[in-house]
């Protein structure tokens, strides 16, 4: 999942400052899978499919019967981290500081371009970036959002909430391919890092070493289009994926 989030939204912030480009790049296998939800519209199934035999997940390494809510916790992968919580619900954070950061001085940076300081305003609470059109010279905004927390006048660092609607349909875009859902998405910055957050975007389940994530919405294109079940395994403070084709990645237990 995280290098899929990475990979759009390098292609969200080309579009954004004004740079044609095209379509969402080709997804890598993840080993997380988003399953398709319990409310979405089924089909009556043949005789035939009532025959035949249940698949089983593909065994990729010895298999565990582990306890229920062996996976509470934060766990973190290179480039994001995920909560799975005891009320089975799942946030995220995605680090995007390689696409976009801020400096101390005001000047941020968007793959790797300088935006000069005065495209930054900063009142302690909201925090404005804008870009200028070359052909026109009209000043555009780029990314607008709204401190969460109390002001602070002295540093960028904190939660906010997005407040440029083409911007957060964006990032909604990340988990479904329909940019109007009704997805919360936050912003972290930390040491003028940006962190994507995802506050108890989706619900799992894990069943012995299986595991799945359930989206709410299942439009045609999300990420239930792509995946299928995935199994895990345990070593201490490391839990190790494996989706049906055998890939695995593995996330480090933060808290």
């Amino acid at each position: 999942m995280n290098r899929r989030i990475t990979a759009i939204l390098a292609v969200t912030a080309a579009a954004l400052s004004l740079v044609s480009c095209g379509g969402k790049e080709e997804s890598s296998v993840r080993p997380i899978v988003i399953a398709e939800s319990t409310t979405a519209p089924t089909t009556e199934a043949s005789s035939e499919a009532t025959t035949a035999p249940t698949a089983e997940p593909a065994t990729f390494h010895e298999r565990h019967d582990y306890e229920d809510g062996v996976l509470v916790g934060r766990w973190a992968s290179s480039e994001a981290d995920i909560v799975l919580q005891e009320n089975g619900k799942v946030s995220a954070e995605f680090d995007i500081s390689e696409v976009m950061m801020l400096r101390s001085d005001g000047v941020f940076m968007l793959s790797g371009e300088e935006f000069p300081p005065e495209n930054t305003e900063y009142d302690g609470t909201e925090l404005g970036i804008y870009t200028t059109d070359e052909e026109s010279g009209e000043r555009i905004e780029f990314l607008r959002m709204k401190r969460r927390d109390d002001p602070v006048p002295d540093s960028y660092d904190g939660l906010y909430d997005i407040v440029t609607d083409l911007f957060k349909e964006k990032l909604s875009a990340l988990v479904t391919s329909d940019e109007t859902a009704d997805f919360d998405v936050q912003m972290r910055i930390r040491n003028g890092n940006f962190i994507v957050c995802l506050p108890e975007f989706c619900e799992y389940t894990q069943n012995g070493d299986e595991f799945s994530l359930t989206l709410a919405n299942t439009e045609e294109g999300s990420l239930a289009d792509e995946l299928g079940d995935s199994t895990f395994v345990l070593d201490g403070d490391h839990v190790t994926f494996y989706n049906e084709e055998g890939i695995s990645e593995q996330f480090e237990k933060k808290e």
